[in-house]
């Protein structure tokens, strides 16, 4: 796949060598073929994309070694990661792909929504992030506005970046606070207003209360407070367990799991969406030949086959629902793309367990893909799953 999309990209950088609009993203993609996928961070002002991309961009992890994440709108991304303030049906319209142009047109397969502000639901109570991650849940799998994505994840962004840059002189001030008697403290901590105000049980000026509130927000500064009082007395056992608590982490799991995994299938694409955008856009003499190719190479591609099906699925697309749906995305990868992730199976499973439940996997799949009764398009699924599983064995025992 790799030298296919470079061979296009060579022919269409020929065939545009002098007009400089198309050149140079041409030229661009063929030169950051091998650096790192490009996750971007978008969605409306406020919604703290700047925080979360610098709270992932701390966690210098084997998982995210090979992305770069931006936050710029005006640089191309193979991969996105959309935020959200509330899960109400007007922002989950406005999250929804829009169709423009090919850097901006983003789909399902290559989107993670995040609600950004999680700590806000139900009025930051000390439960919010439990309670919000449920609902990103329950949004994942019932909304057919979210049904699309890759993940709807909950995530506390500022508690989140708090959180992997906590000072010892930050922890020290949150330690005062955890040491007052919770009655006494709460008073305090019903409201920013009620949090600035003097007379205060701790000695810490106004200014040095408002320098918490503007780093943690009210509800960090009560979750510090909480968890210092039951057991977090040092600043790396605070910082990790506000991280965790955070949702940070299942958030760079899943882009690792669904964008790092499928690095080189999400840069083709990009620069298949470019291509296929600047043909139609730009025709010239003979790039009716470019396009064909183009459009035969998207076609055949088993990879793109997957992306399209998992969306289409997601999507409520299909006939496809309940537990067989949930096996299909598995099998064309959507949980991850390791033999393992794709049957369902734990990590340390012998080979001879992965071949039986994969020859299993094909002869059940087959099976749909051959009932006369089915209509065409879901045999046609069926098959994409088929060859799936197919190639989970053909990897491992070629």
């Amino acid at each position: 796949m790799t030298e296919d999309v470079r061979a296009l990209l060579a022919d269409a950088a020929a065939l545009y060598h002098d007009n400089p609009r198309a050149a140079g993203p041409l030229h661009s993609f063929l030169d950051s073929w091998d650096e790192p996928l490009r996750v971007g961070f978008t969605g409306p002002a406020g919604a703290g994309k700047s925080t979360l991309a610098a709270a992932l961009g701390e966690w210098p992890t084997r998982a995210l070694r090979e992305v770069t994440l931006l936050d710029d709108p005006a640089t191309p991304t193979d991969a996105t990661v959309r935020l959200i303030r509330h899960l109400e049906p007007d922002e989950l319209a406005a999250a929804r792909p829009d169709g423009g142009s090919a850097f901006a047109r983003q789909s399902a397969v290559n989107t993670i929504l995040v609600l950004a502000r999680a700590d806000e639901v139900g009025a930051g109570r000390i439960d919010a992030l439990l309670n919000a991650k449920q609902l990103a849940r329950r949004a994942w799998r019932e909304d057919p506005q979210c049904s699309g994505f890759q993940g709807v994840i909950a995530v506390a962004g500022q508690l989140a970046y708090a959180g992997r840059a906590l000072r010892d002189d930050e922890f020290d001030l949150l330690a005062a606070l955890g040491a007052v008697p919770r009655a006494e403290l709460d008073r305090h901590l019903l409201s920013v207003d009620a949090f600035i105000a003097d007379p205060f049980p701790v000695g810490l000026p106004a200014e040095t209360r408002r320098a918490l509130l503007t780093r943690f927000g009210l509800y960090g500064v009560r979750l510090a407070a909480t968890l210092i009082r039951t057991g977090c007395d040092s600043r790396m056992r605070l910082s990790a367990e506000l991280v965790r608590r955070s949702g940070l982490g299942e958030l760079r799991d899943t882009i690792a799991s669904c964008f790092v995994a499928r690095a080189g299938v999400l840069k083709a694409r990009t620069a298949v969406l470019y291509l296929e955008s600047l043909l139609r856009g730009e025709p010239r003499p003979h790039s009716d030949r470019l396009a064909v190719r183009v459009e035969r190479f998207a076609a055949a591609c088993h990879d793109f086959r997957e992306l399209r099906l998992i969306a289409d699925i997601r999507g409520g697309r299909t006939a496809l629902t309940g537990e067989a749906a949930e096996e299909a995305v598995q099998l064309l990868g959507a949980q991850g793309t390791s033999p393992g992730e794709r049957l369902g199976l734990p990590p340390e499973v012998d080979p001879a367990d992965v071949h039986a439940a994969g020859l299993d996997a094909i002869r059940r799949w087959r099976h749909e893909a051959e009932r006369p009764d089915r209509p065409r398009a879901d045999r046609a699924a069926a098959h994409v799953v088929v060859r799936s599983a197919e190639g989970v064995l053909a990897r491992m025992f070629a």
